[in-house]
């Protein structure tokens, strides 16, 4: 079994004190900075983790994300040198939906500090496509049957369940010519929005709920000018993505993430909990 020493932490982590406390217990009293003798570490899907870092931790043999994506970890060194990992799936899809429909109202309505259109829109019928029906999507599209918006995604295969309840499936190149709002749930740092699909995207809100880089820089940044086009992001994209979009125009930025409640923060610490517990016992 690892010693409790051996536990220990790659940067900050997204969880709340009293689940932070337990893990420190199975770390023999303090949650420290992982180092060389560190043989299963705690990290956060917005930490990066590259080959040179993981060089710094020899003895490493589980990595445990507070989190879902591996988008930021360099999932290739960790399999070159046989560590295991864990992550925690759906634990935040509907906090997440929540504020995702909390901001587009507000910025439809104009309650927010970027209004869409000159005068006040309602989303019941807009035309709404979902890029990435995973978990997440199927929560944004549950809440935008509620809303009474038309509803399409763009998926890399059919879904029948969805579909059965009135989800269109959309294909590229019609997909984005078709949609008054985009919400794109695909994973992290995928090339998801295209040149071509933002030439084709016109008088629209596009909001990006998956971390890292997806939309093309260079044409996101002339679309964001044109018309009544508007733009919204989550801080899970990252602090670089934050840097480069949030003081442009017509722009919607909170420095918040908003799959983090204090319930889905529980839920995602007592996964990790017996991540970890499982990690050390197999060790």
């Amino acid at each position: 079994m690892i010693s409790p020493t051996r536990l220990a932490q790659i940067g900050e982590l997204p969880l709340r004190p009293a689940e932070l406390g337990r893990l420190a217990e199975l770390a023999g009293g303090t949650l420290a900075e992982a180092g060389p003798d560190t043989e299963v570490a705690l990290i956060s899907t917005a930490t990066p983790l590259t080959e040179d870092a993981l060089a710094r931790l020899p003895a490493l043999r589980h990595l445990a994300l507070c989190g879902t994506s591996y988008g930021r970890i360099d999932i290739d060194a960790i399999q070159r040198r046989g560590i295991s990992t864990s992550n925690v799936a759906d634990y935040s899809d509907e906090t997440t939906a929540e504020v995702i429909f909390m901001q587009l109202v507000a910025v439809a309505r104009g309650y927010a500090p970027v209004q869409w259109r000159a005068e006040s829109h309602e989303l019941f019928g807009k035309r709404l496509l979902i890029v990435g029906l995973g978990a997440l999507g199927s929560a944004v599209a549950h809440l935008g049957l509620a809303y009474g918006m038309q509803v399409a995604h763009l998926s890399r295969s059919a879904k029948p369940e969805w579909e059965a309840k009135g989800v269109r499936r959309a294909v590229r190149p019609s997909a984005f010519g078709e949609a008054d709002v985009v919400v794109v749930t695909g994973p992290t740092g995928a090339p998801l929005i295209s040149a071509d699909d933002l030439a084709r995207l016109h008088d629209a809100i596009l909001l990006q709920a998956s971390g890292g880089r997806v939309i093309d820089d260079a044409a996101f940044r002339d679309w964001i000018t044109r018309g009544h086009n508007v733009a919204i992001f989550d801080l899970a994209a990252g602090e670089d993505v934050f840097a480069d979009y949030a003081e442009l125009p017509r722009v919607v930025f909170p420095r918040a993430i908003s799959g983090l409640s204090d319930e889905s923060r529980q839920r995602l610490g007592e996964q990790v909990i017996a991540n970890v517990e499982a990690a050390m016992g197999r060790a």
